[in-house]
Order: structure tokens, then C-alpha cells, then sequence
């Protein structure tokens, strides 16, 4: 049967690990280039199956993160934390903070619904550095500067006020604000 076919009565159906893993071997048997042209018609259909697909389907960077970019200007709020899922540990946590940085506008946003779910992701998909927790302080204060973003702790803000080291908690993660990282 059409391994196109087979990927739109999967995906509309119910998970299944032995069918799903057939229908990756299939995928991964095809040449790079061509996987991304048989998975993309899949994300029309609106199914978080179609992601968890695609994230296993060994695409190229540059197709994970046309996905990054389809996933930040079609989801909504309650779906975008999949589209990161699918895409994030593929592309690097640096380009996807490059890319919110680009597209920052104040809450709601659809970058900043992104953001409201980074730190689950920081725990339990793709954890980030040490060395990029800065940097995506940065991008908080830059999405909070023109309206307050109403997910963040509420200690969060406190760190602007003080040049002592600051910890906060947000989905299970911790950071620290060291004295001179909230120098602008």
C-alpha cells in the first residue's frame, strides 16, 4: 500500500506502537530529501500524532525547523508546547531563541505562548545548558518588557530590583540570576 496513504489512516486514527514504528522504518528507508515531502501533507490534519512522527523521522535541520516556524504561526496556545516538542531537540535551543527573538511581540503572542511552555521542555525533552540560562532571561525580560507576561513566578520580576543572586522555580526548572545579569 501507498506509504502516503497509510500515514493519513495512522494519524487519524489511534497510536499504536508496533504500527508506528513500521511506519518509521518505512519513512527512514526513503532518502532525507523525500521524507519531508511524504510528512508535510500529515500536518494539515491537525494531529499531534503527525508530530510525534516527524520528530522520529530523522528530517534534516532544515526541515525541523520549517516545522519550528510552521508549528510558531499556526498553533494555538494549547498546542505549540508539541510543535516544540517535535522540533526543539533538532534544531538547538539557540535558534529557537533566536527565532522568538525575532518574531517578540507582547502577550499574547504566539511567541510568548511558545515561552509559557519552554521550561516543561527544559525538564522533560530537551534540557537546557547551563550556559543558555541567561540568555533565555534575556528573552523573558524582552517579551515582558511591553505587557507583563502573566505565566511567569512571581519572584521572577524581583531579580530586576537587586544585585544579588536570584533563584526562581518555573516548570520544574530552576534559574539562577547572578549580579550583573540583569544589566541591559
Amino acid at each position: 500500500m501507498d506509504l502516503a496513504a497509510d500515514l493519513r489512516a495512522y494519524v487519524a486514527g489511534r497510536r499504536h506502537s508496533k504500527q508506528e514504528e513500521a511506519l518509521l522504518r518505512r519513512i527512514r528507508a526513503l532518502p532525507q530529501s523525500q521524507r519531508m515531502e511524504i510528512l508535510a501533507p500529515l500536518l494539515d490534519l491537525k494531529g499531534l500524532t503527525a508530530l510525534v512522527l516527524i520528530d522520529h523521522s530523522q528530517l534534516s535541520r532544515a526541515d525541523y525547523l520549517a516545522i519550528l516556524k510552521r508549528g510558531l504561526a499556526e498553533a494555538d496556545a494549547s498546542s505549540i508546547k508539541f510543535w516544540l516538542e517535535a522540533t526543539v531537540r533538532h534544531v538547538g535551543w539557540r535558534k529557537v531563541f533566536s527565532i522568538l527573538r525575532g518574531m517578540a511581540a507582547p502577550w499574547p503572542s504566539p511567541g510568548a505562548s511558545a515561552i509559557c511552555f519552554l521550561p516543561f521542555i527544559f525538564g522533560q525533552v530537551y534540557p537546557l545548558p547551563a550556559s543558555l540560562k541567561k540568555e533565555f532571561d534575556q528573552l523573558l525580560e524582552i517579551y515582558d518588557r511591553e505587557r507583563p507576561l502573566p505565566f511567569l513566578p512571581d519572584n521572577w520580576r524581583s531579580h530586576r530590583n537587586t544585585d544579588r543572586q536570584t533563584f526562581y522555580e518555573w516548570g520544574g526548572s530552576q534559574f539562577t540570576l547572578r549580579e550583573g545579569d540583569n544589566d541591559k
